[in-house]
């Protein structure tokens, strides 16, 4: 699969969306077609809405004329709305010529809900057990560029930063520093927010830190479903008992899933190959 039309409402950002469009977009350059432009994702965005994985992109050359006309002619390989509660341009006209097999609904919103949309692949992050079996799971992810190869030395047990507690937050505007406090921690807190799925897992394995994620026990098994679950309840424990005796062996284990199957280009791959 070479071409891909990608629809979004492109006016804010949408984590499972956005992280979906830089693996895309890495993948297959300009033949990954953000048909409203992304503008938040590229180089020259004058202050990217948040750490991670905006701005990063080069704002290369992309065929966005006579999309109607393209789909018409079915010059795209596939469809992919990233936000199907968020946007459905050229909905009926995707549906009269695309086969559901080439089209694909991404819904990364934080709660339960689906969206009434008919025949397609339907890609669901927060996916339960009540669930139809037919859809996918998909979750967030990060840019290969953002996971750390050095090892800084370590200060601290567990990074200062709480999940839920505001007086932590201390890095707004300052992503190296973000990135800093969790690489000179063993451990970093994270937890079930909205959702199960958090930038923040990712971010802190990212670092070189063992997430100390809160309640994971209890995450149905479709969410977070390439997440390396019992890597990560296994750190617990060792934090619980105040050990370090496997810290590294567990951060190895943990950064080769975070590599192989965590990146934003892993994703991509994920969902083209369901689509083929």
């Amino acid at each position: 699969m070479t071409k891909v039309l990608y629809i979004s409402g492109a006016v804010s950002a949408d984590y499972q969306c956005d992280m979906l469009f830089h693996g895309l977009r890495s993948l297959l350059g300009p033949d990954c077609v953000d048909v409203r432009r992304i503008s938040f994702m590229y180089h020259d965005t004058p202050s990217p809405p948040f750490f991670t994985v905006y701005g990063l992109l080069p704002d290369i050359p992309v065929d966005r004329e006579d999309i109607p006309g393209k789909i018409r002619a079915r010059y795209f390989d596939a469809v992919i709305y990233g936000s199907v509660h968020r946007n459905r341009d050229y909905f009926d006209e995707v549906r009269a010529v695309y086969p559901p097999s080439r089209i694909a609904y991404i819904d990364g919103e934080d709660d339960w809900s689906v969206a009434e949309i008919g025949p397609g692949l339907y890609f669901k992050r927060e996916l339960n057990d009540g669930h139809p079996a037919s859809y996918f799971p998909i979750e967030f992810c990060i840019p290969r560029e953002k996971i750390r190869l050095d090892s800084p030395t370590k200060t601290r047990l567990m990074s200062p930063l709480i999940p839920g507690d505001p007086s932590t937050y201390l890095y707004y505007g300052d992503e190296p520093a973000y990135y800093d406090q969790y690489a000179v921690s063993y451990f970093g807190r994270t937890r079930l927010k909205g959702g199960w799925d958090c930038c923040r897992h990712y971010e802190i394995m990212a670092a070189g830190c063992l997430p100390y994620f809160e309640g994971l026990e209890s995450c149905p098994t479709r969410t977070l479903f390439r997440l390396p679950k019992p890597e990560l309840l296994h750190a617990r424990q060792l934090y619980d008992r105040g050990s370090l005796d496997l810290w590294e062996y567990l951060m190895e284990k943990v950064r080769t899933v975070l590599l192989r199957d965590l990146t934003t280009e892993s994703m991509a791959r994920y969902l083209l190959e369901k689509l083929t």
